[in-house]
């Protein structure tokens, strides 16, 4: 594990945002990307611009190719702009070669638009696990150095179980290294606790999520993540029909207080963009 050291004056939390359209990424893959994806965006700088923050966003590929105008307009508001794959397929259903495809695809859509290098990534639905880690590899061979796809607790859907809490090193099999960084998940006793985002910040109680990421503030960097459509409490209700009621039902739980909750952890902590957190905590 890496020795931290933090610098007082600098954000110590840092604040990310998965960027993708909802109904692209939850239930048809093949599905164009939306106007919606720019109206929520623009939500979610509205409550950032509240607290003068400035976060880093995870820009799925095919938004980039979609919307580059938008992902200028991040650029030039100050937030830093990385990948967050190119289409919304899981990385553990890919070979190797489908893989470097889409990691090489997701990175040349998300420059080309914003015009700034990137260096960072988070894949969909922290897709990289215990299975597939040889993905790391392939990251570091189109040009990454930095990951954040490693949920650090086993959940049906995705993580690895007792995967380190904290940013680290991860020797590769090509010989490289690549900085991991998990996104926040609380120990508390024997438990780890999920705090990071999505649905756990729409459905823990808020005291305890900011409990927990003060927590956490005190011997690593926590790292938050949303989605731009989380900050819509309405959109789901279009799509009635589209999407079967049990998905709308669990996707909607909690979403009512999502924006008001954000606001809450906005004050909590000092936030900030995930390349100015790492830095303030020595990790680049």
């Amino acid at each position: 594990m890496i020795a931290l050291a933090r610098r007082d004056s600098q954000p110590v939390a840092a604040f990310t945002v998965d960027v993708e359209d909802w109904y692209q990424s939850c239930v048809d893959y093949d599905a164009p990307i939306t106007e919606r994806v720019v109206r929520n965006v623009h939500r979610v700088l509205a409550v950032l611009d509240e607290f003068a923050v400035k976060a880093t966003f995870f820009v799925q590929g095919r938004v980039a190719e979609a919307f580059p105008k938008l992902i200028q307009e991040l650029v030039i508001e100050g937030h830093e702009i990385q990948s967050h794959g190119h289409s919304h397929r899981p990385l553990s259903r890919m070979n190797r070669a489908e893989l470097r495809d889409e990691c090489e695809r997701a990175r040349a859509t998300v420059e080309d638009a914003a015009g700034t290098r990137v260096t960072a990534f988070r894949a969909q639905d922290f897709s990289i696990g215990a299975e597939n880690l040889w993905a790391l590899d392939v990251l570091a061979e189109v040009g990454f150095s930095v990951d954040s796809s490693i949920f650090p607790i086993r959940t049906p859907r995705y993580g690895i179980s007792g995967w380190p809490l904290g940013p680290h090193e991860v020797a590769l099999p090509g010989g490289g290294v690549m900085l991991e960084v998990p996104v926040a998940v609380w120990k508390s006793g024997p438990c780890r606790i999920p705090v990071a985002g999505g649905g756990y910040f729409r459905l823990a109680p808020a005291t305890l999520l900011a409990r927990a990421l003060r927590s956490i503030a005190d011997t690593r960097p926590p790292v938050v993540y949303c989605h731009p459509y989380e900050f819509n409490a309405t959109e789901l209700a279009e799509y009635r029909g589209a999407a079967s009621a049990g998905l709308l039902f669990s996707q909607g739980l909690g979403r009512d207080s999502f924006v008001r909750r954000v606001r809450h952890l906005l004050t909590s902590l000092p936030f900030g963009r995930f390349d100015t957190v790492l830095s303030a905590w020595g990790l680049t």
